[in-house]
């Protein structure tokens, strides 16, 4: 073996490699439009129908260096119920980057199939979306979004002042 080119080194990979990840998801959605796919990220765009009466969103599920995962809800603008000023649930308004999990909390890491946890999560939240929609109200669970629920604080711009 040469000083200068050690070519027997194992690469240590954290995580599903997208590649694999990628397979698992064309199985269940072979209509996929891939935007992006390397060894270790991919973009794709999925069409999830939370039921059978709901409206059908395209979702951009961007994985990278087999590590994390941000989800887009990208074909149209998600509106925000009338008695609230912004979306529940997401990192990014204007981007509608979808909250699905707490990172701080370890619910999902690149050993778990994105088919199996992310994609099921991103039909849950869109579900409790709809269910929002009519009165403000987030039947999702997950932290408290709106901490006025019970009238002993103000909220200003959705923003808990005391």
């Amino acid at each position: 073996m040469s000083k200068f080119f050690k070519t027997n080194r194992k690469r240590k990979v954290k995580g599903i490699l997208s590649t694999e990840q990628l397979k698992r998801i064309k199985k269940v959605f072979p209509e996929i439009k891939v935007l992006k796919s390397g060894w270790d990220n991919f973009e794709i765009i999925v069409q999830i129908q939370p039921t059978a009466i709901s409206e059908l969103y395209d979702v951009k599920v961007v994985y990278m260096e087999n590590k994390w995962v941000k989800i887009f809800v990208v074909n149209k603008t998600l509106e925000i119920a009338k008695s609230r000023t912004k979306l529940p649930h997401v990192y990014d308004c204007q981007k509608q980057q979808l909250c699905l999990y707490s990172p701080s909390k370890k619910e999902w890491n690149a050993h778990n199939y994105i088919i199996d946890t992310i994609i099921p999560w991103i039909s849950e939240w869109l579900y409790y979306y709809e269910l929002w929609l009519p009165e403000g109200k987030w039947f999702g669970g997950g932290h408290n979004e709106y901490p006025n629920e019970n009238k002993t604080n103000i909220l200003i711009n959705e923003e808990y002042k005391i």
